[in-house]
């Protein structure tokens, strides 16, 4: 009797022990396979600032060189311009951005949906940070120097429809490294700027008004590029509430934004109900349609004005927002 209850004994404890190795071996599978797609990230990260280091981006000089030249011919924007100059380096908003949406990315995911979320993001963030994608967003930056300069300083990569517009405008609304869209009293929204940036309000006549905005052909290409290729989905599900809210024929979304939004929408609510046949994690590519690329392929040419101008200028047609 007493050896009968050794074996069930230890058969017991066997089967807790396999069962236990089961269930560890089911939660590393989410963060077994994240390794490869993390490490892809941060290589372009860690490449970005190196460029950046390195003044190795074409826009990056520019706007050190407008920044200089703003600065000479209206000593008023002095600190606008020495404020901007940072964003082409590595202490910019833009690259801190992207590296604390990196390191907020949840790696040790314990079920199939957050882990999905975690691989969708780090593709976006994988997109936003190569050099060459980075490179044709800082024109954002550089934009908004020359609309300060009463065209001493010509804008860049705009389509020739919203260059008007461009030189007389703060490109850098709607971007959230430099702010976030807030409701006031009256329920209307407004762009309210972080920290430093709030100073742009006076400069540019008060405050942004979503619906005012969105009304106007404006043109940026974090908001007509950017957002749908690399932005958080929590920016884009804000936005596209925001333009359904305020439609005009300016901030349309696109079917790309249209697509990120439904996919988010479906995450979220799928989640919400059941994870049961919502999920394919590790056996499909992800929603932005991004290569990574490979150091192989890295080289100063991300610098090269011409390249910089013909991918912004062979996207100029396509719609944004």
């Amino acid at each position: 009797m007493y050896q009968k209850r050794s074996i069930v004994f230890h058969y017991r404890i066997w089967l807790l022990l396999i069962t236990v190795l089961l269930l560890s071996g089911c939660g590393n599978r989410f963060v077994e396979q994240l390794t490869g797609p993390h490490q892809r990230a941060v290589s372009n990260v860690e490449y970005l600032k190196q460029q950046l280091d390195d003044k190795q981006l074409v826009n990056a000089l520019l706007i050190d060189k407008y920044a200089t030249q703003l600065s000479q011919s209206k000593p008023e924007y002095a600190d606008i311009a020495t404020l901007l100059r940072k964003e082409a380096t590595s202490q910019g908003k833009a690259y801190t951005g992207l590296t604390k949406r990196l390191a907020a990315v949840n790696l040790e995911p314990t079920s199939e949906q957050s882990a999905n979320t975690s691989l969708n993001e780090l593709s976006l963030i994988q997109a936003g940070a190569d050099a060459y994608e980075f490179n044709s967003s800082l024109a954002d930056v550089v934009n908004t120097l020359a609309s300060l300069s009463d065209g001493e300083l010509a804008v860049i990569n705009v389509p020739a429809s919203k260059i008007d517009t461009a030189q007389k405008s703060n490109a850098l609304v709607g971007n959230p490294s430099y702010g976030n869209w807030k409701q006031d009293s009256s329920g209307r929204s407004f762009w309210e700027w972080y920290g430093m940036y709030s100073m742009f309000s006076n400069v540019f006549g008060g405050r942004s008004y979503y619906d005012s905005w969105s009304s106007r052909p404006s043109y940026s290409y974090y908001n007509n590029y950017g957002r749908s290729r690399w932005g958080s989905n929590s920016d884009i599900s804000r936005n596209y509430n925001l333009s359904k809210r305020y439609p005009s024929k300016y901030n349309r979304p696109s079917s790309s934004t249209k697509q990120r939004y439904a996919t988010t929408s479906s995450r979220s609510s799928s989640y919400a109900a059941s994870k049961a046949g919502s999920s394919s994690f590790g056996t499909k590519s992800t929603s932005t349609g991004y290569k990574s690329a490979s150091s192989g392929n890295r080289s100063s040419s991300y610098g090269s004005s011409s390249r910089s101008s013909s991918y912004s200028s062979s996207r100029s047609s396509r719609s944004g927002k």
